[in-house]
């Protein structure tokens, strides 16, 4: 039996964490033994805590009364010369916290299960302090385009020499696997791609289930609409072109309404965006869902519009409930998660009317609705939790040295 120790940043709602418990559950537990260490307890807003395994014990690192104090400093300093000192100070003594925390919680899981196998960093929160850490293997998760996130040539030489103290560097899709490794030609050999793994079964339980619906929502999910999932967040999502679509795609005949389900530090901005379009009667902002499934189930067609991104996961999840999908043509991850247009329409990024023209042509095309579904929920296929869990387990046998 082998020990595992996956260290995260949050359980709070979001596309890695909802990964990170898919991960927990599809991994073989007569071959491993899995403890969790998350980074921030957020109390209340550990929205993902109630889905870990029984089977996983879990340990956290940062209290949440040093966390809002960090983050109090944080969102003055810009402002206030104090609020800056104050702020880089507490984060200096969260960092030495963390280390120290880290090390202790190790030290109780080698007493318990005996030394650490494998450590998987399924964040990249660790990579200040990797190297101090005493265990047999270290494999880190790269949820994101590096360039895209760090942007500064500076921050991305830095990162490098971070990943160097890995002995593995895992992928979520080939197109990113590529990236890095042009980045880092020194990586070539050490980096894996391994596709986020989706519970279909219980997405697809999720779909039909209602409970979560307010007498308000049973109204809204009756209408025809199309419908877009993300953190609201005008970095990396571009709701600005797919309003912008919506407005001339709806004055050229366009009858659905948009759904956007979510929320996020931009939504005020959205909706003022959305108002300026004068589409306050055509978008709907649902806010935040723990299920958003029912929604995907009961739209006419799915969107979503991304200046970059890591895999795309909502575009696997809508797939797999059979809904044919539209997505910008960002780097990384969709144009292959919908074969290059086979799965699914891609237009360019921040072209609103290449977008405007694609819902259009759904508008009038059940056909080509019901090819794009068709195609997607076979592609999907490859993101299950079977296929899935056979590469972790190929990866896991790889790293642990046990490939023959």
């Amino acid at each position: 039996m082998h020990n595992i120790v996956i260290r995260s940043g949050s359980l709070r709602m979001g596309g890695l964490e909802r990964v990170l418990i898919d991960t927990l559950n599809i991994i073989d537990r007569e071959k491993y033994t899995v403890t969790l260490i998350i980074e921030d307890d957020c109390e209340e807003e550990n929205i993902f805590a109630e889905d870990i395994p029984k089977d996983v014990e879990l340990y956290f690192i940062k209290p949440k009364a040093m966390i809002d104090k960090t983050h109090s400093y944080r969102v003055k300093r810009k402002k206030c010369i104090l609020s800056k000192i104050l702020y880089n100070y507490n984060m200096h003594l969260e960092h030495k916290f963390t280390l120290k925390r880290t090390l202790e919680i190790l030290d109780k899981i080698k007493d318990k299960h005996g030394e650490i196998d494998l450590f998987i960093d399924y964040d990249w929160g660790a990579t200040r302090y990797i190297h101090k850490l005493e265990v047999k293997n270290k494999v880190v998760w790269i949820h994101n385009s590096i360039k895209n996130l760090m942007k500064k040539e500076s921050k991305i030489r830095r990162f490098g020499r971070r990943l160097k103290k890995y002995d593995y560097i895992v992928n979520i899709c080939d197109e990113m696997k590529v990236e890095t490794e042009n980045l880092y030609p020194f990586l070539k050999g050490k980096v894996k791609r391994v596709y986020n793994p989706l519970d279909y079964k219980k997405i697809e339980k999720l779909s039909l289930d209602e409970s979560e619906l307010t007498d308000k929502d049973k109204e809204l999910i009756k209408e025809e609409y199309i419908l877009a999932v993300s953190r609201l967040d005008t970095v990396q999502k571009d709701y600005e072109t797919l309003l912008k679509a919506l407005k001339v795609a709806l004055e050229n005949g366009f009858s659905k309404k948009l759904y956007i389900l979510g929320d996020g530090p931009d939504r005020d901005e959205i909706e003022k965006i959305a108002a300026e379009f004068n589409l306050k009667d055509r978008v709907v902002f649902l806010g935040r869902k723990k299920n958003p499934y029912i929604w995907m189930k009961n739209c006419s067609f799915f969107v979503h519009s991304s200046k970059y991104e890591g895999f795309g996961l909502v575009l696997a999840e809508a797939m797999g409930l059979g809904k044919a999908v539209v997505s910008s043509n960002c780097s990384v991850g969709p144009k292959e998660i919908l074969e290059f247009g086979k799965s699914g329409a891609l237009f360019g990024v921040g072209n609103f009317k290449e977008l405007e023209e694609i819902l259009l042509k759904l508008e009038n095309n059940k056909k080509l609705i019901d090819e794009l579904a068709e195609n997607a929920k076979v592609r999907s296929e490859e993101f299950s939790f079977e296929n899935i869990g056979e590469r972790l387990d190929e990866l896991f046998n790889y790293v642990l040295g046990e490939k023959k």
